[in-house]
C-alpha cells in the first residue's frame, strides 16, 4: 500500500536518500528543508470535514530533530495541534533527549536513532503499527 509521506530534513543528501528509498517502494514523498516549511505544507494539506473532523492528507510525517527555524519537537507540536492522530517518525542522534520531551505529544510517535539501516527505515515506515505495539509492550513489561 503506497503511503503519502511528508519529510522535514535539512541535509539535502539525506532527504534525497530518503526520497529514493521510499519512492522506490512506491510511496509518494514530499520533502521540506526545515520545520517551518514542513508545518506550512502540512497546514496547506489539512482538510476539515463538514463535521469538524480532520481528513489527513499525509499518512506519515518524518522529522529530523535538529533543523533550522523550528526543531522536530516544535514541528510535531504544531502538526499534532492540527491533527492529533498524525503518525510521526523522529530521526535523531539523541533519542533519549527527544523521548524526555515527548510525553505531551500523542502516542502516534516513533523515535529512530541515527545511524540506522535502510531496512530499519522501511520497517519504521511500513510497519508503524507493529513498532508502536512493541514499544507499548516494552513499557508494560517494565
Amino acid at each position: 500500500m503506497a503511503l503519502k509521506i511528508l519529510i522535514a530534513e535539512d541535509y539535502q543528501d539525506l532527504a534525497d536518500s530518503y526520497r529514493a528509498i521510499l519512492e522506490g517502494r512506491g510511496h509518494e514523498v514530499m520533502i521540506t528543508g526545515n520545520g517551518m516549511e514542513c508545518t506550512n505544507i502540512f497546514r496547506q494539506y489539512v482538510h476539515k470535514q463538514m463535521d469538524g473532523s480532520i481528513k489527513p492528507h499525509f499518512d506519515l510525517v518524518i522529522l529530523d530533530q535538529k533543523m533550522p527555524f523550528m526543531d522536530g519537537i516544535e514541528t510535531a507540536k504544531e502538526i499534532q495541534f492540527l491533527n492529533p492522530q498524525q503518525k510521526i517518525i523522529f530521526i535523531t542522534g539523541n533519542g533519549e533527549n527527544v523521548l524526555q520531551k515527548l510525553p505531551q505529544l500523542s502516542g502516534n510517535i516513533v523515535v529512530m536513532n541515527k545511524p540506522f539501516t535502510v531496512q530499519a527505515l522501511l520497517l519504521a515506515v511500513e510497519g508503524f503499527g507493529t513498532i508502536k505495539f512493541r514499544e507499548m509492550a516494552k513499557t508494560i513489561r517494565q
